[in-house]
């Protein structure tokens, strides 16, 4: 996505995350971290406009529903379904 786009800044952070995809628990790691959105590693593949939920541990954020928006070799991008703190 081009900076241009983007409404909120990105924040490189590298935390431990929990991926909950229908059944599945995922375990991978944040890259970075956005009021709208998250990049992250996922050692399973997923699929464009999939649902999921994020929780990002030691943080209050848990459960998070998201819509991947982008795969690519290095990871894939969730967008929130609400904006943090919304």
């Amino acid at each position: 996505m081009d900076l241009e786009k983007r409404t909120f800044a990105r924040l490189a952070l590298h935390a431990d995350a929990t991926i909950h995809k229908d059944d599945q628990r995922i375990d991978c790691e944040v890259e970075d971290l956005s009021m709208k959105g998250i990049f992250i590693n996922a050692p399973q593949p997923m699929k464009e406009n999939e649902t999921v939920a994020v929780t990002i541990r030691d943080t209050p954020l848990f459960e998070l529903k998201a819509k991947v928006v982008r795969v690519t070799d290095q990871g894939v991008g969730l967008q929130f379904e609400k904006t943090l703190f919304e």
